[in-house]
């Protein structure tokens, strides 16, 4: 006989999406179970770099001490172009309203500070548990599950879904009616950096078109060296491990970089979503958050903003929908679309047809050299990737005005 579970909100999948819409149902004082298939703490392959805006939402969410006290800090980004070109970027020197750094930070610690804070706000924790998808009993949606080999039932009256890029519980429950388009990406840890830089390093390559490659200093000599490659619809990209590889031992500066350096680790491939807004997000008692729905940027590969972001915004329409019964509760519940759609829609659309105009090597080299003279440019730069200036100042004639003259 399975075992049966019940709470006001069963939230799947502990990642920081999961972990922050926990923590804030918690705080309103709803009974929240969130269920993961792993056990904590586990690895989670990413370039575990925390952006300013990723900053800003941890702060939100009331846990940035904690993570700030086991990361390492920058306070800018390099940008290297194909033919060399440097800008250095300060963050301090364009951003008004975000924290003027970045953090780094693995996911074996960043994902369990969170699913933690979660814990230590009123959430209950299943771990081991993988749920296999939902059944109707009675009107009443249930979701199945197994843990340590026995059958488990979870019923809730509301179910999130914060399941990343895994599909199949998705499919399960009817919000994929295509596979969407993933980006590829590896990385591996090096030990034994020298003169680590106060910055995130990103490397463009002719090889990675578009792509790019990034170095990411974690602290004590160790670094996150990885490459991620956006999809182009022209061919099979070259698997991201074995280019990772060849990028290593190609491109003179990365490999300059690590010359005294030894890979600690196996290079890991992993894919990214960024098909937002592709799917739906809401149906009857269901929310789909974070990279579930596709929310990664499409430029930077950076998603851990957006998922923290789409679960406090997730939470906060579900504590309202949660005093109603009914048909009312669903009609609520798509407000959480409405509004998802209203904050990143017209973003993604931006940027990927930035994506289009900007990543060819060419384009690189320009934007780069120019935005190195120009402080403008470099500032339009920085905003663009962090999502807070639109993707349409790229079009704009003061852009170009930087850009050619």
């Amino acid at each position: 006989m399975a075992d049966l579970l019940n709470a006001d909100v069963l939230i799947v999948g502990a990642g920081p999406a999961g972990s922050a819409a926990a923590t804030r149902l918690a705080q309103e004082g709803w009974d929240v179970l969130l269920v993961d298939k792993a056990h904590f703490p586990r690895e989670k392959t990413c370039g575990d770099g925390l952006t300013p805006r990723a900053i800003a939402a941890l702060r939100t969410l009331g846990v940035l001490d904690q993570v700030a006290a086991r990361a390492h800090r920058v306070t800018g980004a390099r940008l290297i172009s194909p033919s060399g070109y440097q800008l250095h970027i300060r963050f301090a020197d364009y951003l008004d309203e975000l924290p003027p750094y970045g953090l780094i930070i693995p996911r074996l610690y960043l994902d369990d500070l969170l699913r933690q804070h979660a814990i230590g706000q009123g959430a209950r924790f299943l771990s081991g548990c993988k749920v296999t998808g939902p059944r109707r009993d009675h009107g009443s949606q249930v979701v199945l599950g197994r843990r340590n080999g026995e059958r488990i039932t979870l019923h809730a009256r509301l179910i999130i879904l914060a399941t990343g890029a895994h599909l199949s519980l998705l499919r399960a429950f009817g919000f994929l009616n295509h596979v969407p388009s993933m980006v590829p990406a590896a990385r591996a840890y090096w030990d034994g950096l020298q003169d680590p830089k106060d910055a995130f390093e990103f490397y463009f390559d002719r090889r990675l078109r578009p792509g790019y490659a990034w170095l990411f200093p974690v602290g004590d000599g160790r670094a996150n060296v990885g490459v991620g490659l956006f999809p182009t619809g022209h061919g099979r990209p070259l698997f991201t491990t074995r280019l990772l590889s060849i990028l290593l031992n190609g491109h003179s500066l990365l490999r300059d970089r690590l010359r005294r350096a030894h890979r600690a680790t196996p290079i890991k491939g992993y894919p990214l979503r960024t098909d937002f807004p592709s799917h739906p997000v809401v149906q009857e008692n269901v929310m789909v958050i974070g990279e579930a729905c596709g929310l990664v940027n499409p430029v930077t590969g950076e998603g851990i903003d957006l998922a923290i972001e789409s679960g406090l915004l997730a939470a906060e329409i579900a504590n309202e929908a949660l005093h109603h019964l009914g048909d009312h509760f669903t009609v609520m519940l798509c407000r959480y679309e409405r509004e998802l759609h209203r904050r990143f829609a017209a973003l993604f659309r931006g940027m990927r047809s930035l994506l289009r105009l900007a990543m060819g090597r060419r384009a690189l080299d320009i934007l780069i050299r120019k935005g190195a003279r120009h402080p403008e440019l470099a500032r339009t730069i920085v905003r663009i990737n962090l999502g807070l200036t639109s993707p349409r100042a790229a079009f704009a004639p003061r852009t170009w005005q930087d850009i050619l003259f």
